[in-house]
């Protein structure tokens, strides 16, 4: 990334500066707003979908009408009934590039509701500086601050001389990004450039992991659990009599495990830590199929992976290398060689990369500077996100925002405070670098 030669003298940039300083309190009670409406996703696995349907949507006409309320034509629409997307278009005068500004409105379930602290998921309560809530991190505050930061310019005096997309999407929690960000690409909604506001802890994040999901599925043999015996000392029958197909799963698991030790040297990238890209063992299911009882041998056994993958390999070579790799260990074993595990390729969330050198990058890293007096912190999203299916259309997106990814999802997520008002800080000199500035 080049040498940040950003003017900390310029009066627009000042003028907004000084407006977010006095917004702080409307920032956080926005954000707080937000929390404490419920936007579960309603797709996601084990969640009581009628429930939650809708909590988007009420999300999105509170959003609205802050948009609204600084001359943003509002759009919401749906793909899917209740679950609402929310455009805000600022035109621009003329002259200047477009930019979108990109959150999810959706979050994960609350988790174990005792182990929240006081005030529960949809507190929204501010402790020590921090505000907690289901979605105070992942991600209302980013959310928050990039509406605020739009009105900030607003309120200074400015127009912006290119247009400006403000988006709350749903569907990115459980990849539905066809209900929520790719929707938007197909209403029209395409730019020059975007920012995923994303918590990344105030670094910027140009690239994204890829995720693969997979589940491998292992065949048995059922029989009596009394012939275990037959079935695994020497001078017994072997496999003729039975297979334990969990077992034969374990097998399986260390096989991947071995590749993933592997994956350790041979699978790198600058912006992320070594080792991060993984094969991960998620779910296992695996009995007797009718019984689920232990009186007979489990004739099945199924493992869900995720696996995240570098920007740099094509999900294809991932999945040829995993089934070869697999299918050549498996000779070693009698029953595996001839009844080898089935591959089923649920899901594919790709990667993603934009050179740390693009002008979006470097319009971002000059704005962190003076918002936070120090250069920004380069580095990889560990997490798949929606970046890709703007950048896969057109779209260049990068991830810069407020709060630590390790919150998300947790109990008692929260956001810092500080980080919320430098994120808002930080986006609104980046829309007034990109798109460019005039003054009413």
């Amino acid at each position: 990334m080049q040498e940040d030669n950003s003017d900390p003298e310029r009066e627009d940039q000042k003028a907004v500066l000084r407006v977010i300083d006095s917004m702080k309190g409307e920032i956080i009670d926005l954000c707080a707003q937000l929390v404490k409406l419920q936007s579960v996703n309603p797709k996601y696995p084990d969640a009581d979908g009628a429930r939650y349907l809708g909590g988007e949507k009420d999300c999105n006409k509170l959003l609205e009408s802050v948009l609204a309320g600084f001359g943003c034509k509002t759009d919401l629409f749906e793909k899917a009934p209740l679950r609402t997307n929310l455009v805000g278009t600022l035109k621009g005068i003329g002259g200047g590039r477009s930019l979108i500004l990109n959150g999810h409105i959706d979050t994960v379930p609350f988790g174990k509701l005792e182990r929240w602290n006081g005030g529960g998921p949809l507190s929204g309560r501010i402790v020590d500086g921090r505000l907690f809530g289901r979605g105070s991190c992942d991600m209302k505050s980013g959310i928050a601050s990039m509406c605020k930061a739009a009105e900030a310019i607003a309120r200074a005096g400015y127009s912006l001389n290119g247009d400006l997309f403000v988006e709350s999407v749903v569907g990115e929690e459980t990849m539905d990004h066809e209900l929520g960000t790719s929707a938007t690409v197909e209403r029209g909604y395409r730019a020059d450039a975007a920012i995923i506001t994303e918590p990344t802890s105030l670094s910027l994040e140009p690239v994204t992991t890829g995720v693969l999901l997979l589940r491998v599925s292992v065949e048995g043999k059922s029989t009596h659990t009394t012939a275990r015996d037959m079935m695994i000392r020497a001078g017994g029958l072997g496999d003729e009599i039975g297979v334990n197909a969990i077992e034969k799963g374990v097998k399986v698991i260390r096989m991947l495990q071995q590749l993933e030790e592997q994956w350790g040297i041979t699978k790198r990238h600058p912006l992320f830590n070594p080792g991060h890209f993984v094969i991960h063992p998620g779910v296992i299911d695996g009995a007797p199929r009718g019984h689920r009882y232990v009186a007979v041998v489990p004739d099945y056994c199924d493992i869900d992976y995720a696996i995240l993958f570098p920007p740099s390999e094509p999900p294809e070579k991932i999945k040829k290398e995993i089934e070869d790799y697999v299918l050549t260990a498996c000779r070693l074993d009698t029953w595996l060689e001839k009844h080898p595990p089935k591959f089923d390729w649920q899901g594919t969330w790709p990667a993603g990369e934009v050179s740390p050198d693009h002008p979006i990058c470097l319009s971002i890293a000059s704005a962190h500077a003076i918002a936070q007096g120090s250069k920004v912190v380069l580095k990889g999203m560990p997490a798949p996100v929606d970046a890709p299916f703007l950048d896969n259309k057109g779209v260049p997106a990068v991830l810069y925002g407020p709060g630590n990814i390790e919150q998300a999802h947790a109990e008692n997520e929260y956001v810092s405070i500080d980080q919320l008002i430098v994120a808002t800080k930080t986006v609104a000199l980046s829309i007034m670098e990109w798109c460019g500035v005039s003054k009413k």
